[in-house]
């Protein structure tokens, strides 16, 4: 890469795809997810639209409401994006959101300063951006439409928003999502190391279709280049988060300005959108297995996760006390992208258990896979049939 190309990090977040998710759920738009979309809506509560609708009135408003936690940069677990959002100042959350809209700082300021109200802004014939208020149903304005509504109560009574929104996610996530973003989160974390290992042999003037972004990198230029809107100069970018997504078939992208004033981008990509799909059967199969036989175990997996001494000390709190992965960051005064890091290895080995609790979901360790280890390492190290796993250690090229 020239050393003019901005700097690229990868991360595997919830932090957009329970926003995408939610645009598939409401939208009546054909979707490439439509055997999740079914799976999912079965299974929200009675009353979940409602409130949904209080804070996303069109489908489009959840990718504008995937904003609200722009004050986190990178990699965040669900539970940190949701006490950020509850925790938001009326004011931060204001300018978070509206942003999405109004792409003038300046005009962004007076609607939450109060100086200049949402009819006064819309009617503005010299206001940039018609298209965009016209895709979120703001133009031509009606004070009685849903959209202004929602954006006026965003205005005016914004902590009653916060809390619809913050509910909405929750509800959500613990009718389900959380366990279809567990079952995600592997593939997506393979992706980001395949998308790590594309930047390392990609050329420059290939990186950007090679990791499918939705822009183009002009390195002789020294500009990202989107596919609508003004190009973005490198010397403007602190830094760029390419993070592998399971639901953003609209290949949406966003930048935040950052406290000095320079932008940080983040390029949720899509690359393989059957993924969501493939819960619904791999669910009911998972199911029937539960029903007709004990816990399957794969031993290799397990003492290679806990062959590590920070995954044996996590196991360890786990198997006493369910804990959440900021408890565990804090207990053991690590980064909670390490934690999250150690907790998805030890999940792939089936042992972690999750239940969701008010806004956090609690980790504890799996006593069935546990106890079945014993059985299942005597079978699988004893057996006199069978290939035999001889693979030796080797360290992962650091990227």
């Amino acid at each position: 890469m020239s050393a003019t190309t901005p700097r690229i990090e990868f991360a595997v977040t919830p932090r957009f795809d329970v926003f995408y998710a939610l645009y598939t759920i409401s939208s009546a738009a054909a979707t490439p997810f439509a055997a999740w979309k079914m799976m999912a809506t079965k299974r929200l509560p009675s009353g979940f639209a409602d409130t949904a609708a209080r804070v996303a009135p069109l489908p489009i408003f959840w990718a504008l409401l995937a904003d609200a936690a722009q004050s986190i940069p990178g990699e965040i677990s669900f539970d940190e994006l949701l006490s950020t959002i509850r925790d938001a100042a009326s004011e931060d959350l204001q300018r978070s959101i509206l942003g999405g809209v109004f792409h003038d700082p300046d005009v962004v300021a007076w609607l939450v300063a109060g100086r200049k109200s949402l009819k006064q802004v819309v009617t503005d014939d010299d206001l940039p951006g018609a298209d965009l208020l016209t895709v979120f149903g703001l133009k031509p304005y009606d004070p009685g439409s849903v959209a202004a509504r929602a954006i006026n109560s965003l205005l005016k009574q914004p902590r009653p928003f916060r809390d619809d929104l913050a509910k909405t996610l929750e509800t959500f996530w613990n009718f389900g999502f959380h366990e279809d973003w567990n079952a995600l989160e592997t593939a997506l974390r393979d992706e980001s190391f395949r998308m790590r290992e594309v930047r390392e042999e990609a050329t420059p003037s290939t990186l950007d279709t090679l990791l499918g972004l939705p822009v183009n990198l002009d390195d002789a230029a020294e500009q990202i280049r989107p596919r609508t809107g003004s190009p973005i100069r490198y010397q403007q970018i602190e830094r760029c988060y390419v993070i592998p997504s399971a639901f953003n078939a609209k290949k949406w992208w966003t930048k935040y300005q950052t406290a000095s004033g320079r932008l940080t981008l983040y390029f949720p990509v899509a690359r393989e959108l059957d993924l969501p799909n493939r819960l619904v059967g791999r669910k009911a199969a998972h199911t029937s297995r539960e029903a007709s036989r004990p816990v399957d175990v794969n031993p290799e997996s397990i003492f290679r996760a806990l062959g590590d001494t920070t995954r044996y000390a996590i196991a360890s709190i786990l198997a006493r006390t369910p804990t959440t992965s900021a408890e565990l960051a804090r207990s053991l005064k690590v980064s909670k992208p390490t934690i999250t890091h150690h907790v998805q290895a030890l999940r792939s080995a089936g042992l972690i258990k999750e239940t969701p609790s008010g806004g956090s979901t609690r980790l504890s360790l799996s006593r069935d896979t546990v106890a079945a280890l014993s059985g299942a390492a005597v079978d699988q190290l004893f057996s006199s049939s069978g290939e035999l796993t001889l693979g030796t250690t080797r360290r992962r090229r650091q990227v």
